[in-house]
């Protein structure tokens, strides 16, 4: 069954498809919290879990402390939903400088707030040494939400690791994914090895850009007629990157 075939209204059926849900089955073993995460921050996710609960879909998740069953005051209590925060163990997976700038948080229910956290034994964690930690390596800023949500924090999180976590972690951003490689490999990080390549593991940083820019080619698997071998001979043997690439793409 389709969800566009499902009873809810238009706004919700497009705001599922929008994260790449278009079958019912896909909502089996969803609940709030996995599905918020699939969601930009401050998406108001709950007319569509008001919608979906009454037909049995994205039921509450178990063993979790709902924001209405822990008594604290209605300022507060709304500006963590309109944050998308249903759950007090949501709040881990946002650094305190964002908790900090939601609308209407002010010094009082800051206070308020670290109170519930610390008798729910709710940790809120800085971004700050994360960013302290991977400054001197000069990360673009936007990968350190990604990394925070990721607990990764120091070089050593990154060991056995392939590229293809590395893309993940990076929300499928390649030109993010490829600049945070080369990055850990000039740093020491080795990669292990997964089902496919990505150019970036095979090519030096310019001609796996020029590859991505020109033809959208971010995998191995892309070129099914050339190997990693045939890709860096053409490329050692050629004069001209893009007569290289002429030749490599017509033998497809």
């Amino acid at each position: 069954m389709k969800i566009q075939d499902l009873n809810i209204s238009a706004s919700s059926k497009s705001a599922l498809k929008s994260i790449g849900l278009t079958m019912v089955s896909e909502l089996a073993g969803q609940n709030y919290i996995t599905l918020v995460n699939k969601f930009p921050k401050n998406f108001n996710i709950k007319p569509l879990i008001n919608e979906l609960n009454p037909l049995g879909y994205l039921l509450p998740p178990s063993n979790e402390i709902s924001v209405y069953d822990v008594p604290m005051s209605k300022r507060l209590q709304n500006a963590l939903i309109r944050n998308g925060v249903m759950y007090l163990s949501q709040l881990s997976s946002y650094p305190k400088e964002e908790i900090l700038h939601f609308r209407n948080l002010g010094e009082k229910t800051v206070i308020e707030l670290e109170q519930i956290c610390q008798e729910y034994n709710i940790e809120i964690r800085s971004i700050l040494s994360i960013k302290e930690h991977f400054n001197k390596y000069q990360f673009p800023s936007k990968i350190y939400p990604m990394l925070f949500q990721n607990n990764i924090s120091c070089l050593d999180d990154f060991k056995h690791m392939t590229a293809h976590d590395l893309y993940q972690i990076c929300k499928e951003d390649y030109c993010l994914a490829m600049q945070i490689y080369y990055i850990l490999t000039d740093n020491g990080i080795k990669f292990d090895n997964w089902q496919d390549k990505y150019i970036f593991e095979i090519l030096p940083e310019k001609n796996a850009a020029l590859l991505w820019k020109k033809h959208k080619i971010s995998m191995l698997s892309q070129m099914p007629a050339c190997n990693e071998c045939m890709l860096k001979q053409s490329l050692s043997s050629s004069n001209s990157f893009a007569a290289a690439m002429k030749e490599l793409l017509s033998i497809g």
